[in-house]
């Protein structure tokens, strides 16, 4: 069985080491950009500050998704989950949107930027640990099944390719290419927007009650098959909560059993699919054949 209960809570400490070291690299590199006079390596920082704000939303979205069943929440609490993601990717598309006004109004002027060799070494930098937080957090994030924490760790990977924009836009102003800082400001901008937008995707699917991968509902199938008066299955429903997932399923029994014996075998079909991991909890209806 799966420990849903320590999974959320390693989880959640992936997700709060997140928000620490997303805290510093915003300080650390809208300081050095200012200081540098580099806005791609700012608007790398302000792409951080997103990420703070996100990583606080993550922690808030696990912490509730633990609540148990209430009388206003049969089902518990697990698509906070999902609520979270939303914040992550609104935070993400209005950083994007402010660091692409910026950038454009930077390539409306005559003069360009020339950054210095502190803000290059600084991207680069920064690079390398969005790339050991990016790992971090999906080697969780597949553990847990953690939708959040996933969309957490995919920011980290595009901060990766942000920090990798940045560097080459710092090099190409540094060369003396016209506005080559601020361009890079701008493609970062597009990444941040992009991101965005599919966080929210992936965040409304769950609230629209999304199915689950079709390797579980396989399962599903396969461990129902093997309970003993079971003839065949009518219909496989499931739909995500959180890290869980609901199910409902109708099986075909013999149309002279009883009621109590089928009632039996309804109840060994949903034990069996309630030992399969993730599973939340089964409807379990009998159809005679």
């Amino acid at each position: 069985m799966v420990d849903v209960d320590g999974e959320l809570q390693s989880s959640t400490k992936s997700a709060i080491w997140g928000a620490l070291g997303n805290f510093l690299l915003m300080a650390l590199k809208i300081i050095v950009g200012i200081v540098g006079n580099s806005r791609a390596l700012i608007a790398d920082g302000i792409h951080s500050g997103a990420d703070l704000g996100s990583s606080i939303a993550v922690i808030v979205g696990l912490k509730v998704s633990r609540i148990p069943p209430d009388e206003d929440h049969n089902y518990g609490h697990a698509k906070a989950e999902a609520v979270a993601q939303k914040v992550v990717a609104l935070l993400l598309i209005l950083a994007g949107f402010e660091v692409a006004n910026g950038a454009i109004q930077a390539l409306g002027h005559s003069f360009s930027q020339h950054p210095t060799v502190l803000t290059l070494v600084v991207s680069a930098a920064v690079m390398l640990v969005k790339w050991v937080m990016y790992a971090r957090q999906k080697r969780m994030a597949l553990k847990t099944g953690s939708h959040s924490l996933m969309a957490s760790a995919l920011d980290n990977r595009m901060d990766v390719i942000s920090s990798g924009i940045t560097t080459a836009a710092i090099l190409g102003a540094q060369w003396g290419i016209p506005h080559f800082d601020s361009y890079g400001a701008l493609a970062v901008a597009v990444l941040i927007v992009w991101l965005g937008i599919e966080i929210f995707s992936q965040a409304a699917n769950d609230l629209m009650d999304r199915a689950a991968d079709p390797r579980i509902v396989e399962a599903i199938r396969e461990v129902s098959l093997q309970v003993p008066g079971v003839k065949t299955i009518d219909e496989i429903r499931t739909r995500v909560a959180g890290t869980q997932v609901l199910v409902d399923l109708k099986i075909v029994v013999d149309r002279h059993l009883s009621l109590l014996e089928a009632h039996r075998i309804a109840h060994r079909v949903k034990d069996a699919v309630m030992a399969q991991p993730r599973i939340q909890d089964v409807m379990v209806h009998v159809n005679p054949d």
